[in-house]
């Protein structure tokens, strides 16, 4: 009787062993397959981003756009961190993934896309109508605004009224939102500089240029860093291209390449200011003016870069 008795004891443990073993697996198999779920519905919206841009004819990179985040393979929500890309038809978008970092804030009342001439050359070329709310943004310009002179807070430039194209006087809103114009709370600014040349020289002047918005905008709650539109492939357009002192006011010396040293100086410094400072969309031209005009592009051009531009912010409202 004892020894039926502890086998027993023995099948009825070894049977709540086999049943907890089995538990385990079947849970950590369901986990898997929802792991699996979010993967594949977060690749989904990449493609989805990767096509629209796409469709503007214009090349298109974010790789950390959300809150500067590092690129990467995995595709996820556009919420910051670790990045990941899926091709589409006719230009790529990267998503940011969540790893961790702060939300990413959405529903601007009134974002204000500081720039220069170069800006203003593919904004006014149908930016505001072409998907975004033209009602929520406004353009401040002046053909001589470079990143040193923007993070001046006694500039001309920052006047509201003037000439744009003279650099005595100040640049009036274009497009004003029709609330809040004198208070946006986003800021996207066009960060171009040719005669910096080292990743150091540009994370200081953003530094000092992103004192200078806040004081200048304290109901800013957040800041987008972007590049001039890009040459196709990054790939320089002006074979006589000479960035360094003294190149700014040369457009014989201008391209639109943008060197490897300012994206890596505009991912430090948003990485500096996570929630608050962001990467913006890296646009491409489809092809270089002909003839070369130093930076500038033809007008079809410009009107695909602000495609794929309001693209990107029609998703980042």
């Amino acid at each position: 009787m004892r020894i039926q008795l502890y086998r027993l004891i023995a099948l009825g443990g070894a049977a709540l062993l086999a049943a907890c073993s089995s538990t385990s697996a079947g849970t950590s198999d369901a986990m898997a397959g929802a792991a699996g779920q979010m993967s594949a519905a977060g690749t989904g919206g990449a493609e989805a981003g990767s096509t629209a841009a796409g469709a503007a004819g214009m090349a298109m990179t974010t790789a950390g756009a959300a809150n500067g985040g590092a690129s990467g393979s995995s595709a996820g929500s556009p919420a910051g961190g670790s990045s990941g890309a899926a091709a589409g038809s006719g230009g790529s978008v990267a998503g940011g993934g969540t790893g961790g970092a702060p939300v990413t804030q959405t529903n601007f009342a009134c974002t204000e896309y500081l720039g220069l001439l170069t800006t203003n050359e593919w904004y006014s070329q149908g930016f505001e109508n072409d998907g975004v709310d033209g009602t929520k943004w406004e353009l401040k310009y002046h053909h001589f605004g470079y990143v040193n002179t923007w993070a001046d807070p006694n500039s001309a430039f920052w006047g509201t009224t003037g000439d744009s194209f003279t650099t005595t006087q100040g640049s009036p809103l274009n497009s004003p939102c029709s609330a809040s114009a004198d208070a946006p709370d986003r800021l996207v600014f066009a960060a171009l500089d040719w005669e910096m040349t080292t990743e150091q020289q540009w994370v200081t002047a953003l530094e000092a240029a992103l004192v200078t918005f806040k004081a200048k905008y304290p109901s800013l709650r957040a800041i987008d860093l972007m590049t001039m539109i890009r040459c196709p492939g990054n790939i320089k357009c002006n074979p006589n291209e000479n960035y360094g002192p003294g190149a700014n006011p040369v457009a014989g010396r201008q391209d639109c390449y943008v060197p490897p040293f300012e994206d890596s100086a505009i991912a430090k410094v948003a990485a500096n200011h996570p929630g608050f400072v962001s990467v913006g969309p890296k646009v491409e031209a489809d092809v270089c003016k002909n003839p070369v005009d130093g930076a500038h592009l033809s007008a079809d051009t410009n009107k695909k870069a602000a495609q794929a531009v309001a693209t990107y912010y029609a998703a980042h409202p």
